[in-house]
């Protein structure tokens, strides 16, 4: 089963995601912040990272930089509020971008493009 892991500050929207792409069979993770974020990483092979940018202490970008550094095979979907063109400005070269103000079934569809490339779905 391939595992997701869920980088958010707001509960709600972990919540969701995380709801979702349980439904959709994969396994999945949540973390608060990038601190937590990095000791699951550290404990589980995680094979998709959806990365909030705008987080309290740490943001998204320096838990990218970590993942590209120290997880190279780790793909990473940004996922925040940020329009697509500043979160390829900010985080450049993830595998995919979401802007939260899309819908759920947009998220969906990027997530199973990267886990189940040769799926129809």
């Amino acid at each position: 089963m391939k595992t997701i892991l869920v980088v958010d500050d707001e509960e709600r929207i972990r919540s969701v995601y995380v709801k979702v792409l349980q439904r959709e069979g994969f396994y999945v993770l949540e973390a608060a912040t990038a601190s937590d974020a990095n000791d699951l990483l550290l404990e589980n092979p995680v094979d998709l990272i959806l990365l909030d940018i705008n987080m309290i202490e740490v943001d998204g970008t320096v838990l990218y930089e970590i993942a590209k550094t120290f997880y190279q095979k780790t793909k990473v979907i940004v996922s925040s509020v940020y329009s697509l063109e500043d979160q390829k400005k900010l985080v450049k070269g993830a595998a995919d971008y979401y802007d939260k103000s899309d819908s759920i079934k947009v998220l969906v569809q990027k997530v199973n493009a990267i886990m189940c490339p040769n799926e129809n779905r």
